[in-house]
């Protein structure tokens, strides 16, 4: 980030395995408290021999010896719900997400690919499930919106007819400009008031239960109008090594028998660490990118290397784990899960984008459209560009700040010199 010249909020959070997923969980919280507009996130892992050998010391690497024996070639070592496995292949690499709010994005017409909808470092806790009651929290906030309309025209109206104006500033130019900036900061209040309300009551409604009547799950879904039914894809840890395939498998049929997914509604597993290895660092962010590639192709891919599923986990009675690719018929949200170590758990919730599509008008929608048209324009000739050329990389290394020597203290001041 220094490299790239930035001097904005920075978190560094580090959990293992679950890193890249515990960034996009900071990353979403930095947003919602609005001490960030975007953030970068994800995570990254290089091949250390020292790990290495404290992971093999510990069995959870695959034996190459035993497997060459065994007359596998090194693409077939990864067999995540195999019978076969035998401990995970290390990879290395990062892998990055830039996160913002739907407003910003819509504003900026930025490429939008999902909508990160939950993110918890622990898992999802068992409590009472109840319906969300949408249609009176929908009539709660048009209720506190015409409240908050009726403050406003008040408010305006008041500082229109108020007499000590033009006691205050004699000069009719400045009770004019002094009317105006009053108006204007109401106008912000107002704006503040009604997204707030309408992230209380929508976005964040389940977190105000406060006996936690409501599943984290259930909630985050219930915001965009779907159910535990409609999570089409669970994108699995999925190391290869005997317990984990076996626990987190446990983990996810528990939520969905829990949170009363329908018998026959089978939850494909996708297990992509049969092709990536395990990045560690990075195994959450790449695990999301390829989330974001399902929801935009509508297809998911199998697990090549699963050629005879573990018996133990027939028992998973809501869970599919395919072997070949699947096509659908659109994928409404995924299920990420990410685990340290030993040490943390992870999980979140990733939407399509069409569910924030639809709760803008057509225009707005047609002017993000044109905006995202002319951003893609731009970046795909910078990226080609930058590959004909290869400086990708070296031109995003800066030499200098991207304001002024002598505007640096100012900048840094005022928050509405940046983005």
């Amino acid at each position: 980030m220094l490299l790239t010249s930035s001097s904005g909020p920075i978190r560094t959070p580090v959990g293992a395995c679950a890193t890249a997923l515990e960034s996009l969980d900071t990353g979403c919280d930095l947003i919602i408290a609005k001490k960030a507009k975007v953030c970068l996130v994800g995570g990254v892992e290089d091949f250390v021999e020292d790990v290495s050998y404290e992971f093999g010391s510990m069995r959870a690497m695959a034996n190459t010896d035993a497997e060459f024996a065994a007359g596998r070639r090194p693409e077939d070592m990864s067999r995540p719900t195999a019978s076969s496995r035998s401990g995970f292949m290390e990879s290395q690499g990062c892998g990055i997400q830039v996160l913002t709010s739907a407003e910003l994005a819509l504003e900026m017409g930025l490429p939008i690919y999902g909508i990160v909808s939950y993110t918890n470092m622990s898992a999802d806790k068992a409590s009472r499930s109840k319906e969300s009651y949408i249609s009176a929290r929908r009539k709660l906030l048009d209720l506190r919106k015409r409240q908050i309309g009726d403050w406003r025209e008040a408010s305006i109206q008041d500082v229109l007819s108020d007499p000590h104006d033009v006691l205050l500033f004699p000069a009719t130019e400045d009770v004019e400009r002094h009317r105006d900036e009053c108006i204007s900061a109401l106008e912000e209040e107002a704006k503040r008031q009604v997204a707030e309300a309408t992230f209380n009551l929508g976005n964040s409604f389940w977190k105000d239960c406060t006996k936690q009547q409501l599943s984290p799950l259930r909630g985050s879904l219930a915001t965009w109008g779907l159910g535990i039914d409609d999570i089409t894809v669970a994108s699995l840890h999925g190391t290869s090594t005997v317990q984990n395939d076996l626990n987190e498998t446990l983990v996810i049929e528990e939520q969905m028998k829990h949170l009363g997914r329908k018998d026959g509604n089978l939850l494909p597993c996708v297990t992509q660490k049969w092709l990536t290895g395990h990045s560690k660092g990075a195994a959450g962010a790449w695990m999301v990118n390829g989330c974001l590639q399902m929801m935009d192709t509508a297809l998911i891919p199998g697990n090549r290397n699963a050629d005879n599923v573990d018996k133990e986990l027939r028992s998973r009675q809501h869970l599919l784990f395919p072997n070949v690719p699947m096509g659908t018929d659109g994928i409404k949200a995924c299920s990420v899960t990410s685990f340290g170590f030993g040490q943390k758990g992870s999980q979140a919730l990733l939407v399509h984008p069409r569910y924030l599509f639809a709760t803008i008008s057509a225009e707005s929608f047609q002017l993000y459209a044109g905006k995202r048209q002319m951003r893609w324009k731009a970046a795909t000739a910078a990226f080609v560009r930058g590959m004909v050329n290869e400086n990708m990389a070296s031109l995003a290394i800066k030499s200098s700040a991207p304001y002024a020597k002598d505007q640096e203290i100012q900048t840094l001041l005022d928050p509405n010199a940046r983005l």
